[in-house]
């Protein structure tokens, strides 16, 4: 290829800033029709869950923290979910829950993927021996260590509640977000259209925003989808533990671990969170495979 003295061809230049991916390729129309039908119930079961939680709390006459009725009433016309140990509107509490997992989740999954993926893409385009020495030791320890482990530490430390939770979520998981972003931008500092760039006298920095970047970010966000269901799963879990989001705030976890003392005899305590919470994990999985089919055909 000739490079002439003067701008590249519109068509080249074209070409370099719409680099392939489908965040920045494909409208919201499209990407409905290339889902899958297990994909579409995906997102149809996350935005029913998401509505029912901004609008049951907002339009419930009753609120989650009041305690309405006789502790332990069981499913019915008044509490269609029963009322709970201390007489609290199941239904308006489980609900009141998911927009709070749901909300953490995502701040969760946010920082880490915008810290990991950065960090994650500088380090795979740098040439230096020296950091990528100190980057393999740094991510490798962080992501050998048991993440329960390092998750428990470190909301001790911080003494728990949403702000430690929140602290240990993302000390824990950016790593992970920075091994996908290195593993792809070492792929990609390779690619024809990164070398023309290069060639075109394009700055360091425009081609990793522009070119690179967005690649990246995309392959991440499929991963992202996922780690979206292992947060929850954590934040339930050391919510049931009393280390993460504390009585009396609906959560999920802390809802399992009250209502577990009445298992045998008033199963609705943890039957209504725990199937809301699967049935949110589920919609997550469901997305993410189709997200996934996504890339892969872009890729193809």
């Amino acid at each position: 290829m000739t490079i002439g003295s003067g701008a590249p061809s519109q068509s080249l230049h074209d070409t370099l800033e719409s680099p392939a991916g489908p965040l920045r390729r494909l409208a919201l129309g499209r990407i409905w029709q290339q889902l899958n039908a297990e994909s579409r119930w995906g997102v149809v079961i996350l935005a029913l869950i998401l509505i029912l939680s901004v609008f049951v709390p907002l339009l419930s006459p009753n609120d989650p923290y009041e305690f309405v009725d006789l502790p332990l009433q069981p499913p019915g016309a008044t509490y269609p979910f029963g009322t709970d140990h201390l007489g609290r509107d199941l239904l308006v509490r489980v609900f009141a829950a998911a927009r709070l997992d749901i909300l953490l989740a995502i701040l969760g999954v946010s920082v880490p993927i915008v810290i990991g993926t950065f960090i994650g893409t500088l380090a795979g385009t740098t040439r230096n021996r020296i950091a990528e020495t100190l980057w393999d030791g740094l991510v490798n320890a962080l992501t050998a260590f048991p993440e329960i482990i390092l998750v428990l530490g470190i909301v001790a430390m911080v003494e728990g509640g949403v702000r430690g939770l929140l602290i240990a979520i993302w000390i824990s998981r950016w790593a992970q977000y920075a091994r996908i972003a290195r593993a792809k931008s070492l792929a990609l500092r390779e690619a024809e259209f990164v070398q023309t760039a290069q060639v075109l006298g394009y700055s360091q920095l425009r081609i990793l925003v522009r070119h690179i970047m967005p690649n990246v970010f995309s392959e991440a966000l499929a991963y992202a989808l996922s780690d979206f269901i292992f947060i929850i799963v954590i934040i339930g879990g050391l919510s049931f533990l009393g280390l993460g989001v504390r009585p009396p705030t609906p959560e999920w976890g802390a809802m399992l671990a009250e209502g577990r003392l009445y298992l045998r005899t008033e199963p609705w305590l943890i039957l209504f969170p725990g199937f809301f919470l699967s049935l949110t994990a589920i919609g997550v999985a469901l997305m993410a495979r189709g997200l996934e089919q996504i890339s892969k055909g872009e890729e193809g």
